[in-house]
């Protein structure tokens, strides 16, 4: 797919709008208080949203009519306990048309690997896309989006173009709510990890550290915590020999983990102040798993990230500790210590103190219009969003796409949401429809039709200002799809 299809210029022109949309978006959009990040939270300045608005927002990539009823059916901890239990959600419908629509993700290693290697790598970008839009297991879906950043893999890295559907699958899907050494282990010996680090070359005779530093820099303990370089190369030695049946070459279904005796350094090491002693074989490495996934600033780092995932890009650190505390009571249980966080005063208190990354901004506009999307739709979109910077497992270094407002607020990538908003709201993106002039509720006059939309949209109301734009575009001959527009470019839709 060719990332640049969809430029600014070519939007904006098939778009059509010249005049009062196109001129009358970013004017709305820059109305609202500027945007500060420079010291303390990011903050959009807006008016907050309802509590079970924020809580829908916050945990689903975007409130749309069918999860905001269903929040309020069982209410704001009834909402949070389903979507932490999303085994109990009956998703089969999704998981079917996925299945019918990508079936490169549910193949046998050997099926795959008979695939065009491009294809296969397109089908799970747009499965991943997809669940993030229609999945009634929102929750599950935002979290395996934590651990496939914080697990980061480049997809097109080799042969990790074919291993990254198994390692989605097996790995991610499979402990995304479960205990993080659990995670972790299926990580370390993830063919797709193996290939993206490089440990398939980690040899006895010549050690490899590449997985070893990132391992505790990235996966586990961070920075902060003063390992050393003497920790990194004795970590390297304990995962000498974790390789893959056959490392190198296609279209073999024996791509798959092995441990090699004759290639591990079998002798004794000092991890961190911890004595392992020689002679455990696969054991070295798993002792290491094990040290790491239970120092305390492995459950910090894991609490911090959670933190800035769900509530602010500068964590509130009594809200970390007490999530690193339920990791360690817990054993690391991935569930208990997100359950800590979404039920805690400070994540109540955080609405609209993260900026939607791309991916964000993209799915919660189509989950608000309730947008359908054809295969070429599909297409459309992960152009839109090579476009937009977040291309899923797209991020070349193994540290994830940021998490951060300071990474996505700059001018261009500013104005590539505008440019979607005035796409999708003029229904021009191909393969994607939304039945945009149904949204006006039958409304007409200005002023009530502008307080339709925003309750549609956005489950809330707009400031005075704010409001009073709309109106104005709507009392000058501006259509619902500009005004569509308009409010999915607006302050209010680009925060959650």
């Amino acid at each position: 797919m060719d990332g640049e299809t969809l430029t600014r210029r070519s939007l904006l022109r098939t778009v059509g709008v010249g005049g009062v949309a196109a001129a009358a978006l970013p004017a709305f959009a820059q109305a609202g208080p500027a945007i500060s990040w420079s010291a303390g939270p990011a903050t959009s300045g807006l008016p907050a949203p309802d509590p079970l608005v924020h809580l829908v927002n916050r945990i689903t990539f975007g409130v749309c009519p069918r999860d905001l009823a269903r929040a309020q059916e069982l209410g704001y901890e009834g909402f949070i306990e389903e979507q932490l239990q999303p085994e109990g959600i009956d998703d089969s419908a999704v998981e079917a048309e996925v299945r019918a629509r990508f079936p490169t993700v549910f193949m046998s290693r050997r099926a795959i690997e008979t695939q065009e290697r491009l294809h296969v790598v397109a089908e799970l970008k747009a499965a991943t896309v997809y669940r993030a839009v229609f999945s009634r297991r929102q929750l599950f879906e935002m979290m395996v989006d934590f651990w496939s950043n914080h697990f980061n893999i480049h997809h097109l890295d080799g042969p990790a173009a074919y291993f990254k559907t198994f390692e989605d699958r097996e790995v991610i899907r499979r402990h995304a709510f479960g205990r993080f050494r659990e995670l972790l282990g299926a990580s370390a010996k993830s063919p797709a990890m193996i290939i993206y680090l490089d440990n398939f070359s980690n040899l006895k005779s010549s050690p490899n550290e590449n997985y070893g530093r990132e391992l505790m820099e990235l996966h586990t303990i961070g920075v902060e915590s003063g390992f050393t370089q003497m920790d990194v190369e004795e970590v390297a030695r304990a995962f000498t020999g974790w390789t893959l049946i056959k490392p190198v070459g296609l279209r073999s279904q024996r791509n798959k983990f092995l441990f090699n005796p004759a290639q591990h350094d079998d002798g004794e090491r000092m991890v961190l102040g911890t004595h392992i002693p020689a002679g455990l074989g696969i054991g070295h490495g798993e002792r290491v798993l094990d040290l790491l996934a239970g120092h305390p600033s492995c459950a910090r780092l894991i609490a911090t990230k959670l933190c800035r995932r769900f509530v602010s890009d500068q964590p509130p650190p009594l809200l970390v500790d007490r999530a690193a505390a339920t990791f360690t009571a817990t054993g690391g249980d991935i569930r208990e210590v997100t359950r800590t966080i979404l039920l805690s005063e400070e994540f109540r208190a955080s609405a609209d103190q993260k900026l939607k990354r791309p991916l964000e901004v993209v799915v919660s506009a189509l989950r608000a219009l309730e947008a359908r999307v054809s295969a070429e739709g599909m297409e459309t979109l992960l152009s839109v969003l090579f476009r937009m910077g977040q291309l899923p497992f797209d991020w070349p270094p193994p540290d994830g796409y940021p998490d951060v407002a300071a990474a996505w607020g700059n001018t261009n990538g500013m104005l590539d949401r505008w440019d979607f908003a005035l796409a999708l709201g003029w229904n021009h993106l191909p393969g994607v429809e939304a039945e945009v002039e149904e949204l006006t509720g039958g409304l007409r006059r200005p002023d009530r039709l502008a307080d339709h939309l925003a309750e549609r949209l956005l489950a809330r109301r707009l400031d005075a200002a704010d409001r009073q734009q709309v109106i104005r575009y709507l009392t000058n001959g501006g259509s619902v799809m500009g005004a569509v527009s308009l409010i999915l470019g607006s302050p209010y839709f680009q925060w959650r």
